[in-house]
This record gives C-alpha cells, sequence and structure tokens, in this order.
C-alpha cells in the first residue's frame, strides 16, 4: 500500500511556539552530537559505529543530559536514525558527509509511532497533542484521502 501523506498547517501560539523550537533545538543537538560520534570513533579508533550502538547508549544520554528525558524516546530514536540514514547515504556516494546542522538547517524531528502524540481530526482542521512536550496545537487544512496516521512529522 503507497504510503500517503497529509500536510496541515500549525498555529501554536506563543508559549507553545517557544516549547517547540527549545525540542527542535534539542533534536538539533543531538544529531550533532550523534555526527561528532562517529567522527570521533573513526578518526581516534578507526571504528565505525551504528545506529544500534548510538541508540543502545540514549538512556545514558539522557540521564546525563536531564533536559532530553522530557523529549519522547522514539522521537530521539528517529533523530538518530536520520544521522544513520545520512552516513548511508554518503556511503553509496549519493550525498557528501554529514555535516553539523545549525538550527536554522534543522527542519524538525519526527514521531514514527503514535505513542507520542495525538491528533483529533476527521481530515479537516482539528488539533494535535504532542504528549512529550504537553501542548496541543491547532492545525488548519483538509486532506484528500483522511485514514489513520501513523508517523508525525
Amino acid at each position: 500500500m503507497a504510503t500517503k501523506r497529509q500536510t496541515f498547517r500549525l498555529y501554536p501560539n506563543k508559549a507553545q511556539e517557544k516549547a517547540l523550537l527549545y525540542a527542535r533545538r534539542l533534536h538539533c543537538y543531538l544529531y550533532n552530537a550523534c555526527v561528532s560520534h562517529r567522527e570521533y570513533e573513526y578518526k581516534r579508533n578507526r571504528k565505525t559505529v551504528s545506529y544500534l550502538e548510538q541508540q543502545n547508549l540514549l538512556p545514558d544520554f539522557k540521564k546525563v543530559w536531564v533536559e532530553y528525558s522530557a523529549l519522547h524516546s522514539q522521537s530521539l530514536q528517529a533523530t538518530v536514525k536520520r544521522v544513520d540514514f545520512a552516513y548511508q547515504r554518503f556511503f553509496q556516494g549519493l550525498s557528501g558527509k554529514p555535516k553539523f546542522k545549525s538550527i536554522r538547517r534543522y527542519s524538525g524531528w519526527t514521531y514514527p509511532a503514535q505513542s507520542g502524540w495525538k491528533v483529533n481530526s476527521t481530515g479537516k482542521h482539528g488539533t494535535v497533542t504532542l504528549t512529550d512536550l504537553g501542548i496541543t496545537l491547532k492545525m488548519r487544512g483538509k486532506a484528500k484521502h483522511w485514514g489513520v496516521p501513523t508517523t508525525l512529522t
């Protein structure tokens, strides 16, 4: 079955916008930390780091950096997976070496499962709730074919 994408416009208030920017910044820092970890291990030890190794480090990472404890673990895993995809493309010769990203060039994060969010809509307008941030955002738009959403980006 084909994957269908539905795009809605979000309308956060000032406090919600600040929380979204803070979460985006934390995901950007995690992305850069994963890139740095892979570069360091290769330069120092000539060892490649896999996705599973970095994913298994996340619980300890969340203990040391307590600001990450509020974020949903699956969204953090998706950020680590984004780094892994970038390196896979690099090794296949499809793109350049992954670089550190500034907050301006980091587009956002993904919730790969429905446990981190909930949408309240029938396909036209509605709200989306991000459970880790504890905010409910208004959204506007109309879906051509509405189904059960499985991923949120």
